[in-house]
């Protein structure tokens, strides 16, 4: 293709010929002559017949907790057997990537059937998807009229909320599953915790025989536990934190720390997890076991976003519960609980016999108020939300979850009972 200088170059000599054939003066073509030379010598002293570029990425780390320095290296191969003398080489980057190290961009010569590279090394940036690229290589004449471009397709970089360790929680939802877990099933089995006591029978273990109780009643007596099991979980992430500007990317983002964490505890468990991305940003993960699955659900919550929901959240969330669980299962709500419209689905779900637990992070007051109608506004929302969390606590485990506490402190209050089933 043609340069912007070539482009210039031929617009140039259209005027002056027009300008001759308009003027009758043959003269102004003697000027198009010039012009007409530096194309005559482009051609021959040009860019070679063939242009074969292999172009190559390597990102190191592609997938990051943030923390650690990431490294960008692209290779650029001339595949031909002529020598390539006016190379550039250009990664484009995200506008919120800021480097370290190195260039993102390098021009130079390549011989034939040799290879360059450029490298440049940034710090991680803050949770979220960032794109990487495209590599253009672009390829020019000694004289800047003649261009041939080679892209390779851009790569994602994704740097994932860090889960944080968490211990204690205890759900107990009125669904479990036939493998063995850490959930109480309310029948007798293999667990931990004490369930009833019987007279010994022979071929028990040893190991279960009470003896304070036998020598009470002068017979061996052996304790009974509570069978544990895994259950269905579907963790439900309300992004929607519209309330002032300036609080919003801080409750956003210990609501996506905090699913990341009781995901990574539930899965640990052997539980099977799914996510609902609802808000500005969508998107679902079906429930299921192990690391990888982890990983696609933290992949989903680079990706989020802060937003109002387009759609209502008390009906995605009944709709894709009845789709993505069975019934009696648990269901895991984190959001600020600013929209009311998510405690009549948390309702309508607890009726439909899920078990409900809902973690809610208390917005923080601004630092200064504009005026005292803002002030008003944020005390009748405040109040509203803590209407809501009452409600709630008739028919759900809530958990009110103030700023300054750490995650895995409020998380204990979780206990292992049912709440009254509200109509």
């Amino acid at each position: 293709m043609f340069t912007a200088k070539a482009t210039a170059y031929f617009s140039t000599a259209v005027a002056l010929l027009t300008a001759a054939l308009l003027l009758g003066d043959f003269r102004l073509a003697i000027f198009v002559l010039g012009l007409a030379s530096i194309f005559f010598l482009s051609n021959i002293w040009g860019l070679p017949e063939r242009v074969d570029l292999e172009l190559e990425r390597k990102i190191v780390p592609n997938e990051t907790f943030g923390g650690e320095n990431v490294r960008i290296e692209s290779r650029v191969r001339n595949r031909t057997s002529s020598r390539l003398v006016n190379v550039t080489v250009r990664e484009v980057l995200d506008e919120r990537i800021v480097l370290e190290r190195g260039s993102s961009q390098m021009q130079f010569s390549i011989g034939p059937h040799r290879e360059s590279r450029i490298a440049f090394e940034f710090a991680s940036p803050s949770r979220s998807r960032y794109q990487i690229g495209p590599l253009i290589a672009q390829t020019r004449d000694p004289l800047g009229l003649y261009l041939t471009e080679t892209r390779l397709e851009p790569e994602t970089l994704q740097v994932m909320p860090r889960p944080e360790r968490l211990v204690g929680v205890q759900l107990r939802p009125r669904h479990v599953g036939p493998w063995p877990g850490l959930v109480p099933s309310r029948i007798l089995g293999s667990g931990t915790e004490f369930y009833s006591m019987r007279d010994y029978v022979y071929g028990d273990d040893p190991k279960r025989i009470n003896w304070k109780a036998s020598a009470r009643y002068n017979s061996l007596i052996v304790n009974e536990t509570e069978a544990e099991r895994v259950t269905d979980v579907m963790m439900v992430l309300d992004t929607d934190v519209t309330l002032f500007a300036s609080e919003e990317n801080e409750i956003f983002e210990r609501e996506v720390h905090a699913t990341a964490s009781i995901a990574n505890l539930l899965l640990k468990q052997g539980n099977r997890v799914g996510l609902v991305l609802q808000g500005g940003e969508r998107g679902a993960v079906p429930a299921g076991f192990g690391k990888r699955h982890e990983r696609r659900i933290l992949h989903l919550l680079a990706a989020a976003q802060p937003g109002r929901a387009t759609v209502s959240t008390s009906y995605v969330m009944i709709l894709l519960a009845r789709h993505m669980l069975p019934s009696r299962a648990q269901i895991v709500v984190i959001s600020p609980l600013l929209d009311p419209d998510v405690k009549e689905g948390i309702r309508q779900l607890t009726i439909a016999g899920y078990s409900m637990l809902v973690l809610s992070p208390t917005p923080s007051a601004p630092q200064a108020f504009k005026d005292r109608t803002e002030e008003t506004a944020f005390k009748l929302i405040m109040l509203e939300r803590a209407i809501s969390l009452l409600a709630l606590e008739k028919s759900a485990t809530v958990i009110d979850w103030p700023g300054p506490i750490p995650l895995s402190a409020v998380i204990t209050q979780v206990r292992r009972v049912r709440p009254i089933l509200a109509a």
